[in-house]
């Protein structure tokens, strides 16, 4: 688990490592505590419904998914995430 002695750099993902307001111009984001703890419920919620929505189980009208463009859009981002992170982690695998 991250600690503020050893934290855990990533790549900052609003600017792509370039360098922006977020990450203080650094390209990073320094996390020093577990991310299972600072992830908001609503990412929980949306990673959910995205991988429902990749084995064909979309929204449907009415309630919090009414808004089908902005989940879809979401959904994108979500899966170019993941293909990210599996591909960084077959490439320490190898």
């Amino acid at each position: 688990m991250p600690t503020a002695a050893e934290p855990l750099v990533i790549e900052c993902a609003g600017c792509g490592g370039r360098g922006c307001p977020t990450c203080g111009q650094t390209g990073q984001i320094e996390i020093a505590d577990c991310p299972l703890r600072i992830v908001p419920r609503e990412v929980w919620r949306l990673l959910e419904l995205a991988e429902m929505y990749d084995k064909g189980l979309g929204p449907v009208a009415g309630g919090t998914l009414d808004q089908a463009v902005t989940f879809v859009e979401a959904c994108r981002q979500v899966w170019a995430d993941q293909a990210v992170w599996r591909n960084e982690d077959e490439a320490v695998r190898r």
